[in-house]
């Protein structure tokens, strides 16, 4: 029992100790305003820190961004680079064909000069006399009056076609 005694004594003290008023901060104004000053000065540092890395990221933001168009940029000058080659091989390929073509038919129309000479060296041996002649115009279409015309007075129209 004596501990129970023990225990519950030391609790009423601790209970009076605690209601017992608490004694005056002894503080004169200085202090008072010193600690109000720099409290004032850290909220101030602390908000233009957190104000210069804003505009240190937003810079930083920036320049990326700028790079990334350059970037970008000179990505697509690189893409239309090889696209103005791939067109200018293809031409060159086309012009090519182009010529190979040309002077097949060239060959072509050379052979047939030759033959055409040939024949009228042969025809000229065996006495027959060529002339060019030139190629006749074709006549122009007559023109067809239409079968309708002759009963132009007949026609009643009323907007649908012809009755």
């Amino acid at each position: 029992m004596k501990i129970k005694s023990l225990i519950a004594m030391s609790v009423i003290a601790a209970i009076l100790v605690s209601l017992t008023p608490a004694p005056r901060a002894l503080a004169d104004g200085a202090a008072s305003t010193r600690n109000i000053l720099l409290g004032v000065g850290a909220a101030a540092a602390t908000l233009i820190i957190i104000n210069h890395n804003k505009k240190v990221h937003q810079q930083y933001a920036q320049d990326a961004q700028a790079q990334a168009a350059l970037a970008s940029q000179r990505d697509d000058a690189r893409a239309a680079y090889k696209a103005e080659v791939r067109a200018y091989d293809n031409q060159v390929a086309v012009t090519s064909e182009l010529k190979k073509e040309v002077a097949v038919k060239d060959q072509m129309i050379n052979q047939q000069k030759t033959a055409i000479d040939q024949l009228q060296t042969q025809l000229a041996q065996m006495g027959v006399q060529t002339q060019t002649v030139a190629a006749a115009p074709a006549p122009a279409p007559k023109k067809v009056a239409p079968a309708i015309a002759a009963h132009s007075a007949q026609i009643v129209s009323y907007g649908w076609g012809l009755l």
